[in-house]
């Protein structure tokens, strides 16, 4: 393959969540820009209360403007290790506090327009604690039985790409249509 080199970058704008820049590159087509969203990386977590169960959250999204189930998952902080962000989301909109954190998976969500990786994380050993959702953050757990995840999928109320990865990795079988469009 041949050489592509960073040429620059303008940022247009910059939230504590993420940046956007249209970033220049030297291509053998030449010079190209792309628009790339940076983001300090997210994680996401697998949480089994009770055999056969899995541990959602229903919660808002602002973006598509309607509630969806999800597991529970949450952007870093930065300079924050991805373990303890798990920990910090798990307890935040979940309620619950887990003893054994293990990774399972990184993977980029948005690899053609962001360079976020997101990390999913099994939790074991797990006990109740107080929710404590951020401000703005509407979120509720809910414990489902994994026999409920096709239908839930096929309905629609699952359809972010975190959750369908972590149902890959519990070997669930998504239903054969295939999931209903947000």
């Amino acid at each position: 393959m041949n050489e592509i080199a960073f040429r620059g970058a303008d940022q247009l704008y910059a939230s504590e969540r993420f940046s956007l820049a249209i970033e220049r590159f030297a291509t053998p087509d030449g010079e190209i820009s792309r628009p790339v969203i940076h983001h300090p990386g997210a994680v996401a977590i697998i949480a089994q209360p009770e055999p056969g169960t899995l541990l959602l959250v229903r919660q808002y999204r602002y973006s598509v403007r309607r509630w969806t189930l999800e597991i529970p998952a949450g952007t870093r902080n930065a300079g924050e290790e991805p373990r303890a962000t798990a920990a910090r989301e798990l307890r935040e909109e979940a309620g619950y506090d887990a003893a054994f954190l293990d990774e399972l998976c990184r993977f980029h969500p948005a690899i053609g327009v962001s360079d976020e990786e997101l990390i999913i994380f099994r939790a074991a050993a797990l006990s109740r604690v107080p929710p404590a959702p951020e401000p703005g953050e509407l979120v509720a757990p809910e414990i489902v039985a994994l026999g409920d995840l096709a239908r839930l999928t096929a309905s629609g109320e699952i359809c972010d790409a975190k959750t369908l990865i972590a149902f890959a990795l519990l070997g669930q079988v998504l239903p054969a249509k295939g999931c209903r469009s947000c």
